[in-house]
Formats: C-alpha cells, sequence, structure tokens
C-alpha cells in the first residue's frame, strides 16, 4: 500500500501492482498503480518489462523476476528466512542489475545513521499532512479480536492496514 503509494506519487513513477481478487485490483489502482496484473498472469509479462522491481513477497520466483527485469534495471527484495537462501544471483550476471536486500530498520538495527530513520518517517508524515500520501488502515478492530485479525492477514485476503484499538475500559 505505501509503496505503490510512494512510487507513484513522490517518485512520479509508472507503477504495475499485483492482485488477484478485485477488491485488492480496486484497491491498487486507488493508490496509484497504473497498471495491475493478476499473480497468475505474471509468469506471463513480456521480457524486460520493468526498470525497477519491489517484491514484497516471500513466495518469490528470482528467475522471474530476473527475466522481467530491464538491463540494467533495479531490483528490491524485501524478504527473508529461506526465500532468501534460494536466490541465484547469476540471473541477474548479464543484465547487469543492481540487486538489493531492504529490511525495515536495517539502519537502528546495524547502528548506521539510526537518525535518518526519523528523517525517513518525517517525510512520510509531512507526505501524510500534505495529502499527497494517505493512511492506508482500512479497518479498526478491539484487541480482543487480535486472533481474527490475524487470521484475516494470514489467509492473504486482507486489504489495506488493520489498526488494533487498544482502550482502558476493553478488557
Amino acid at each position: 500500500s505505501w509503496a505503490i503509494q510512494i512510487a507513484s506519487k513522490v517518485c512520479r513513477l509508472e507503477v504495475t501492482a499485483t492482485a488477484s481478487h478485485e477488491k485488492s485490483r480496486d484497491w491498487c489502482t486507488s493508490l496509484g498503480a497504473s497498471k495491475v496484473v493478476d499473480h497468475s498472469e505474471v509468469a506471463n509479462l513480456p521480457l524486460n518489462s520493468f526498470d525497477y522491481i519491489l517484491n514484497l513477497s516471500d513466495r518469490v520466483d528470482i528467475s522471474l523476476l530476473a527475466r522481467i527485469v530491464k538491463p540494467f534495471g533495479r531490483v528490491c527484495l524485501v524478504v527473508g528466512g529461506e526465500a532468501i537462501k534460494a536466490v541465484d544471483l547469476s540471473l541477474f550476471f548479464f543484465k547487469r542489475c543492481s540487486l538489493t536486500m531492504e529490511v525495515v530498520f536495517a539502519r537502528t538495527r546495524n547502528w548506521e545513521e539510526p537518525e535518518r530513520q526519523g528523517v525517513l518517517l518525517g517525510e512520510i508524515a509531512r507526505a501524510l499532512e500534505r495529502g499527497v500520501l494517505r493512511p492506508v488502515t482500512t479497518s479498526v478492530m478491539s484487541w480482543t479480536e487480535v486472533g481474527k485479525a490475524h487470521q484475516e492477514s494470514m489467509q492473504g485476503h486482507s486489504v489495506g492496514k488493520t489498526v488494533m484499538r487498544v482502550h482502558p475500559t476493553e478488557r
């Protein structure tokens, strides 16, 4: 949700998103995606389609990303665990692509300019205040429904973000 908005509205890139359900496709379009491709159709995208690819899924097909990124393109993987162990870098070699691994809060975790994290969050806050970016909250649930919220998230059918409401009077 944030990635679509930042890429399209801040970086002014043409964004192609992936989504399988109509509600999710509409959500992506409303956030700034100019095109939405069904997950089942990604493998049919033409060779050398994209300058930039941001992969947020741990079910990543590295060979597919290598096929659809343009020569000298950039691929960012926000995955870890077992998914990252299987990355075959040779697939990107002759395209001379940049491959980046991204981890949330890597700066603070590694004490590399940790103050920069605050600067970036401040930029997002200002973009929200100016209306360039919009909040991605689509539902609010009581903290007593945390199990239900987690289950919906794990099913992969949730759209946007769920905020858990914690009230001192709720038990």
